[in-house]
């Protein structure tokens, strides 16, 4: 096979998925504000139900996987195994407490903008511009002579998954 259509099945197969989670998503309930905002109050179970559901689906998928040495793109199954860094702990303790405060995650931020939450549109908002944020403040850390390359992307990429 070639690469070009290769990477067209790729984006096939990525398109059906992100469509499918997307509708299951907003399908679920989890892209409303206020089923999110029961779940983090503990007055409604049903969020963590549907993250348990999604746990054990992801259990399921990566036994199926393992035992059948590969994915349907024809790639070999390779979990990351890395240490935990202080970076981490930073990254998912700002991710709980924007979780707490917003109720909400990127995933269902989208959702929220998808059927025309004002709500999930001012998160979204506020989740791009931190992105933007992290990427100055990183550009103005690193050395101006290491402009970053692909190499040095795909190596870091690498390193980190």
């Amino acid at each position: 096979m070639n690469r070009l259509a290769g990477h067209r099945r790729t984006g096939i197969v990525a398109g059906a998925v992100g469509i499918a989670f997307g509708f299951l998503l907003t399908a679920s309930g989890l892209g409303d504000y206020y089923t999110i905002h029961n779940g983090l109050l503990l007055r409604d179970p049903y969020m963590y139900l549907m993250i348990g559901s999604a746990m054990a689906t992801t259990f399921l998928g990566l036994v199926v996987l393992r035992r059948t040495r590969g994915t349907w793109l024809g790639g070999a199954l390779t979990l990351p195994r890395n240490r935990v860094q202080r970076r981490h702990i930073y990254g998912g303790a700002v991710f709980g407490v924007g979780f707490g405060l917003g109720a909400t995650c990127p995933g269902m931020t989208v959702a929220m903008v998808a059927t025309g939450g004002l709500y999930g549109l001012v998160v979204l908002a506020g989740l791009l511009l931190g992105l933007w944020l992290r990427g100055r403040v990183e550009q103005r850390a690193a050395p101006a002579t290491a402009a970053p390359t692909r190499r040095r992307l795909a190596d870091t990429a690498a390193r980190d998954a």
